[in-house]
């Protein structure tokens, strides 16, 4: 990171020379101000609540899922037993 730093054109360590490095920084995104450091971190805490309530909901979607595949596999099975009876005394 040091050596992308342009210190020929911001003169040095003078005081001038700390404003324009600070005002680099900032232009090029390094340095952020709190401001909108804070607005990030919130924006950050957002999309984090919205991920794990998306994989709540996911697992939720799973487990229902999964009943309902035991529930048709049940379903499945007492019609075929079903249409074996009917079939055994139609004969």
């Amino acid at each position: 990171m040091l050596a992308e730093i342009p210190w020929q054109s911001l003169g040095g360590l003078t005081p001038y020379g700390l404003l324009m490095l600070a005002i680099w920084l900032i232009l090029t995104g390094r340095l952020v101000p709190k401001n909108i450091y804070d607005v990030m971190v919130k924006a950050k805490e957002h999309w984090r609540d919205a991920a794990e309530t998306l994989k709540e909901t996911n697992a939720v979607q799973a487990r229902t899922i999964e009943k309902q595949t035991m529930v048709g596999e049940s379903v499945i099975k007492v019609m075929g037993a079903v249409q074996d009876a009917r079939d055994g005394d139609g004969s």
